[in-house]
């Protein structure tokens, strides 16, 4: 959520920082099958839409509140957008119920056409807030441009639209259809003060469901920093539009928005202006995509030196982590003009997080077991995907997927997960040593569950 009480205290630290900045996929799949599927039609005869959705607040009340630079952030993505072949539908400062018709209208057209394949994108910019429902759970909701932010959550909340009801709780697209959802807003609760503790306000961390990835701008709890001018972008969203207006085939769309989020956090954690570095915005990235699709147009490759080919190939077909990363240096060292060089690099940066993850939590890789899904997750389980092992690690608990039921093996990869940041995870290591008795695991866990963003369902949380 984003706190404008926040930045306008900031305006000159902010106005010094602007000046300066200024078809599934399987592992072994052909480069040239690779590049079709990525397309969006591999084994497919639907026709693909390119779909968009861009909204943005900025005008709200009290007017401390308010966002000014949402109107450029929105018509800045609306237009990047265009340029890589989306129909795009763009609104600014909508109040409660034709925000939420449109939201509706959008999603619900994309659900009923069945002759065609759609790769839908939504992107938001303004307040989001967190709240518990029904049964203690809580979810994510988009706060209209007419609804007061002098109250408390609840009533916010119950005038805001549902994003895991509305959009995220619906049947998937047809036809194997993505939706990119991507929300540039603070996870912080806008009804505190700056600096107070904030453990109710923030957009919660979601387990996608298939065909779906979501990126937050920041992390839970945290601010994403937008300028006071009308002028300028927020940094995340100048970022995003950046990658946008250069973004190529072939790179898929969970690496373009990994390549987003390191960028953000690269830039503000190694800036030069102090309050950049100590407010530095680590986005979240969730994904539970079974195509490798890519935002931008399709076009004719260029050609590929054998040897290149080769290199790449022998990377996709790679899944211990530690073989990945030496294979990415090396081809980023040799290759250096590939086409394929944004995504390795974006790769390497994942896999090196993933070797030293999987090293500490003992994860084996599974061989002649799993289905072609529980074979997928593995994969990017083992590439830094923290949604993928979760999935991996409930295959083991339930005995899915073509998986064996092993208790030893769900824990390992809860843990793996746990340590690429996934609270959902931590939440389920805390629930299986609770029921043990563990207490000391519980309570770690329970705690990390917490700092990583994820609210425990009221009728569960321990308060220890």
């Amino acid at each position: 959520m984003r706190d404008s009480s926040f930045c306008a205290g900031r305006r000159e630290a902010m106005a010094r920082v602007l000046a300066l900045g200024g078809a599934a996929a399987l592992p072994w799949m052909p480069l040239r099958v690779l590049a079709q599927a990525m397309g969006g039609d591999a084994g497919s005869r639907v026709p693909l839409k390119r779909q968009a959705l861009v909204l943005g607040n900025g005008v709200y009340r009290p007017e401390r509140q308010s966002i000014p630079s949402a109107r450029k952030n929105t018509l800045d993505v609306a237009d990047a957008l265009k340029k890589l072949g989306f129909e795009v539908r763009q609104d600014v400062d909508l109040g409660a119920d034709p925000m939420r018709a449109l939201v509706q209208d959008f999603f619900g057209r994309l659900r009923s056409d069945r002759s065609s394949r759609a790769l839908a994108v939504f992107y938001y910019t303004g307040h989001g807030i967190q709240h518990r429902g029904e049964g203690g759970q809580s979810q994510n909701y988009v706060v209209p441009g007419d609804v007061s932010l002098d109250q408390k959550v609840d009533a916010i909340a119950r005038a805001s639209i549902n994003i895991d009801r509305d959009v995220l709780g619906q049947e998937p697209l047809p036809n194997d259809g993505t939706a990119v959802l991507i929300f540039d807003a603070c996870r912080n609760d806008p009804t505190k003060e700056a600096g107070a503790p904030d453990r109710t306000g923030s957009f919660n961390q979601v387990n996608p469901p298939p065909g779906t990835i979501i990126t937050f701008s920041t992390a839970p709890g945290r601010y994403a920093i937008a300028p006071r001018s009308p002028d300028e972008n927020s940094i995340y969203t100048r970022i995003l539009v950046q990658e946008l207006q250069k973004a190529n085939p072939d790179i898929t769309i969970k690496d373009f928005l990994d390549t987003v989020k390191f960028e953000v956090r690269r830039y503000m954690s190694t800036h030069e202006e102090p309050f950049l570095r100590k407010h530095a915005q680590d986005p979240e990235v969730a994904a539970n995509l079974r195509l490798r699709m890519s935002l931008a147009l399709e076009k004719a490759p260029p050609p590929v030196d054998d040897s290149e080919q080769k290199a790449w190939a022998r990377i996709e077909q790679t899944v211990i982590p530690a073989e990945r990363v030496k294979l990415l240096q090396a081809f980023i060292a040799e290759f250096k003009g590939s086409r394929f060089v944004q995504a390795a690099t974006t790769q390497l940066e994942r896999a090196i997080v993933a070797e030293a993850a999987t090293r500490r939590n003992s994860v084996q890789i599974e061989e002649g077991v799993g289905d072609a899904l529980f074979l997928d997750d593995q994969k990017k389980g083992l590439d830094g995907d923290k949604d993928a092992a979760y999935r991996t690690a409930l295959a083991f608990k339930d005995g899915t997927n073509g998986a064996p039921r092993n208790e030893r093996k769900m824990v390992q990869w809860l843990r793996h997960a746990s340590e690429l940041k996934s609270g959902i995870a931590s939440y389920a290591l805390y629930v299986h040593y609770r029921d043990r008795n563990i207490d000391r695991e519980a309570v770690r866990y329970e705690n990390l569950a917490v700092a990583q963003g994820y609210t425990l369902p009221l009728r569960v949380a321990t308060g220890r």
